[in-house]
């Protein structure tokens, strides 16, 4: 089986090399286009089989996902996104679907509408975040050989399987013809990522996985299954970066760096990124992407999820904009904002009903919405911010609704006037 792996990645090779090189070439030149990742979200088919229907006011509608990418494309969006779990299949649970296959399928759009594409390695079952990183479920994939359970496994055999599966996985994204621009390696990875480690938030990913899906990787590190996600966060600052320095990280940076391998021997003009959250705390930043780098994974952009509205942490504005700066001094690299979204109104119920917190002046109303996402773009796209990426843009169901593009009514999603904002942002207006 290794050897019609290996047999695939030639192949593969002999047709993506030129193409990728080439990509890869122009898009590290100065005058790359900013990224205006406004993309349709793994919840996007979802919206168009409930019947909702997207209409911006200049007479573009959408009643299907391509269309809706289409009027993204209208308002500047200049790139697809598609995040990849270990599902290989559509879960029948039905959640969200972060499958192989649909990744594919959307990789599939891009080429048809021209656009390049980002995709995102997880290494984890159907999802993980800064709240928890389930170990990856390997069970679709035979090509791979005998896995075991994830949690049995040494680092060094970790770091083999992961290798084959992103070879297998870039192998699939470079039959659609996709023209990746950049590989994402993990979704909010602060405090790891694949299985190793500590264990998670109360309920995080108990949707997707049941309760109790936790699973110490001992064989690694015994110290990561008597710690937790709440500790770390709560006592965040110096206790935050020891202990991940001395139990995370460096197992970490190896199997992203796993990653690194497996993709660079399909497409070997491949540029990475990663991102985490707590954007706004500049020392836990950079002491992970310095521990990334020490580990031997670097990056060719730094990314980073910001929910402006998320705590009412004082100056939280400026505070992302210091750890900006400080990156860009440091490391020399672009910035990408991965994940962004700031309410139009008030959020009433739900897990994001804490987010109500104004930033910078920045009512919770349209214009505010607009308001901030415009100036986030001028100043980024002055101060080597490369681009960003606005969250779930689709999403108008309550759960997320204050936070999208969009405005429900009457079965009719409304385009709000922040989805011209980032265009607005970099034309200076």
């Amino acid at each position: 089986m290794r050897t019609g792996i290996r047999l695939r990645r030639v192949i593969l090779v002999c047709l993506s090399a030129a193409m990728s090189v080439g990509a890869a070439g122009r898009a590290d030149k100065a005058e790359a286009p900013f990224r205006v990742a406004l993309s349709v979200s793994p919840f996007a088919e979802g919206m168009i089989a409930a019947g909702y229907v997207f209409w911006d006011g200049r007479g573009n509608q959408a009643r299907s996902v391509t269309e809706l990418q289409r009027l993204f494309m209208a308002h500047g969006a200049n790139e697809m996104f598609v995040r990849i779990a270990t599902d290989r299949f559509r879960p029948k649970w039905n959640i969200t679907d972060h499958s192989l296959e649909t990744a594919k399928k959307l990789a599939a759009l891009a080429v048809e509408l021209g656009l390049p594409l980002n995709p995102e390695i997880m290494l984890v079952q159907h999802y993980g975040d800064v709240t928890g990183q389930p170990g990856p479920d390997f069970s679709e994939y035979p090509e791979l050989g005998a896995v075991g359970p994830w949690e049995d496994l040494t680092i060094e055999e970790m770091e083999g399987v992961i290798e084959r599966y992103a070879a297998l996985v870039a192998g699939e994204i470079a039959v659609t013809g996709a023209r990746v621009n950049i590989w994402d390696i993990g979704n909010e990875v602060n405090f790891g990522i694949a299985g190793i480690a500590p264990k998670p938030l109360h309920g995080a990913m108990a949707g997707e996985l049941g309760p109790g899906w936790y699973r110490a990787p001992n064989r690694v590190d015994p110290a990561l299954g008597q710690q937790s996600v709440y500790t770390l966060l709560a006592a965040g600052g110096a206790y935050a970066i020891d202990w991940c320095r001395k139990h995370v990280w460096p197992y970490q940076a190896r199997l992203m760096q796993a990653v690194k391998r497996g993709v660079l021997s399909v497409d070997p003009g491949a540029r990475f990124s990663t991102h985490i959250t707590l954007a706004s705390q500049t020392e836990l930043a950079m002491a992970f992407f310095r521990a990334m780098r020490e580990g031997g994974y670097t990056v060719d952009e730094i990314g980073f999820s910001f929910y402006p509205s998320a705590s009412a942490e004082p100056d939280r504005l400026e505070r992302f904009r210091a750890t900006v700066r400080a990156v860009r001094a440091e490391f020399g690299l672009p910035v990408f904002i991965a994940e962004y979204a700031y309410p139009a109104e008030p959020i009433e119920t739900g897990p994001f009903k804490g987010w109500n917190n104004q930033a910078g002046g920045y009512g919770l109303t349209p214009a505010g919405q607009a308001a901030i996402l415009r100036d986030l773009v001028s100043w980024g796209a002055k101060n080597g911010v490369r681009g960003i990426r606005p969250w779930a843009p689709e999403l108008v169901i309550p759960v997320w609704g204050a936070f999208s593009l969009f405005a429900l009514a009457d079965g009719v999603a409304k385009a709000r006037p922040a989805l011209d904002a980032i265009a607005e942002g970099l034309s200076g207006r």
